[in-house]
């Protein structure tokens, strides 16, 4: 059994008639990545996947540069939400982001969205 800091704990929406929950959080050594389950009141939890926080960046980084065997890799939508989910989390912690209680409204984040289109104020002779 394994100390972990429990970043993330939702419902597991796949326990179909049981009342379960899903934990994700960083493992005592500040390096692995646990994702469990666990029914509600229990305080164990079981390991469904552990991983290594290094090699879930290189392996975002390999399925970013486009390597197609890399978005084979079992596990992998768990591998890249718990990941997300804690490095958001110890971010906030840290202060280094800040949480915007803005409407998510399925754009690109904003970062598009408020800028104007090229094209017709631009002078090609210039």
């Amino acid at each position: 059994m394994r100390a972990m800091a429990v970043m993330v704990d939702v419902r597991d929406l796949g326990a179909a008639g049981v009342s379960a929950r899903r934990v994700v959080g960083l493992l005592d050594d500040n390096a692995t990545i646990g994702v469990c389950s666990m029914r509600d009141g229990d305080k164990l939890a079981d390991t469904e996947l552990e991983f290594n926080l290094g090699e879930a960046a290189h392996l975002a980084e390999l399925i970013l540069s486009g390597d197609q065997r890399a978005k084979t890799t079992p596990g992998l939508a768990r591998i890249l939400s718990a990941s997300v989910a804690v490095l958001f989390r110890v971010s906030l912690a840290a202060g280094a982001l800040q949480r915007q209680y803005e409407d998510f409204d399925g754009g690109d984040a904003g970062h598009l969205d408020d800028q104007p289109e090229a094209g017709s104020e631009e002078d090609p002779d210039r």
